[in-house]
Formats: structure tokens, sequence, C-alpha cells
């Protein structure tokens, strides 16, 4: 009698055990699968590689990869790190799907297109354009705050070199100047990637205090004087 109470007991503490485990195996898988449901991922754009990599939470693993456009020289895709702030199920130019990012300097997105011939190439005004049914698919994964990196180069903002900027322009590039320029004392307005007049004005001052030829260019001469060089 007594070895039978002691088989019952510990067939009952083998019960629990497999219990207790299958909840602590089935609330853990649960929560990996909630987090994934969640979309845990982050976003590599290579704008070099004319491709978007979807990646796992820790930037390690691509799960999936996509052919897109970028901005053209003129309207330079933004170089950084940004956020989602916006979805949308737009349509026209910007096709299926508007992935919206935090970029200072003006409206900038991942987004579909009316013109897939484009994908593969420099030909959008700064948006990251994707087929229609591959925006459809990312968008799934994406969530709002969600990371986005848009690479350009080795020279961060400045992507793959200087390049000559004028008035009007915008992008990465604008914006280490201005933050240059501020911390330099030249210049007092917003740091936001915008060649706009202030900025024109400050850049004019700055040329002749240096002995630079007046113009309201941003080039070679005036990276060097400003002391912004190129490190990979």
């Amino acid at each position: 009698m007594k070895r039978k109470i002691q088989l019952s007991l510990t067939a009952l503490l083998i019960s629990v055990i497999i219990f207790v485990g299958y909840v602590l195996v089935t609330e853990y898988t649960a929560k990996n699968l909630d987090s994934k449901s969640k979309g845990v991922y982050n976003i590599l754009v290579d704008i070099n590689e004319k491709t978007l990599y979807l990646m796992d939470e820790t930037g390690r693993e691509i799960i999936k990869t996509y052919s897109i456009a970028s901005g053209k020289d003129k309207t330079p895709s933004p170089i950084g790190t940004w956020t989602v702030i916006s979805k949308g199920r737009w349509g026209g130019a910007f096709g299926a799907r508007w992935i919206g990012l935090n970029v200072p300097w003006g409206r900038y997105g991942i987004h579909g297109t009316n013109k897939p011939n484009s994908i593969g190439s420099s030909a959008s005004h700064g948006c990251i354009r994707m087929f229609n049914k591959d925006v459809e698919e990312l968008y799934k994964y994406v969530n709002i705050g969600m990371r986005i990196v848009i690479y350009g180069g080795p020279y961060g903002g400045f992507g793959n070199g200087f390049r000559v900027i004028k008035p009007g322009y915008t992008g990465s590039d604008v914006y280490e100047v201005q933050r240059v320029m501020k911390a330099k004392g030249y210049y007092k307005g917003p740091v936001n990637g915008i060649y706009g007049d202030y900025l024109k004005t400050c850049v004019i001052k700055f040329r002749k205090d240096n002995n630079l030829s007046i113009t309201d260019d941003i080039d070679s001469n005036f990276y060097k004087k400003l002391g912004i060089t190129l490190f990979e």
C-alpha cells in the first residue's frame, strides 16, 4: 500500500513538472510570437545597392530584401537613422502604401510607385520607392516608432563624398554644414537640412571672412575652410 502511494505521488510530481514546463514553454513561445506579430524588426536601406533589407530585432538576420529607387543627385534620399511616424494606404504616384519618416527637412518616406520602371535607379525626389506588391508586404511588418537606417556611403551624412550644395538644396549634407557652422558661430538658424535664404547669407559671410570667392555655393574650398574632411 505504501509503495502504491509513493508511486502515485511520484506520478503526480512528474505530471506537475510536465504541466509547469508546458505552461512555461507555451508562455515563452506566445511572448515571442506576440513580439514578432507586433513587428520587432529593423529596416536598412542601402542607396548604393538600391536595396531595402528587412532585418530581425538584433540586426543580424536578414528576413527579406527588396529592390528600391532612391533620390536623384539634386534631391537625395535622407541619409541617417530615422523613425516611422506615419502609415497610410495612399494611391497615385505614391502607389499602394506610405511609410512616413521623421526627417526634419521635408516629407520623406517609403512608398509604392506608378513608375515601376524607375526601381533600381536614382529617380525620386528623395523618397524610397518600391514595387507596389513589395511595399504592401513590407507594410505588414512596420509599426509606428520602428527604426529605419538609410545608408548612402562611407562618409556618413555626406554619403559617397562631397557635392556642391546650392541654395534650395536639402539633405543630410546640408544638415551637417549647418551643424558645423552653428558650432563656429556663423549660423544661428534651425539645423533642419534646408539651404534657405538665411543660410545663404551666412555662407557668403563665411566666404568673405576666409578669403574665398564670393558665391553662395558650398564647394570643396568651403568644406576645407570649414574644417570638414571625409573619413571612412
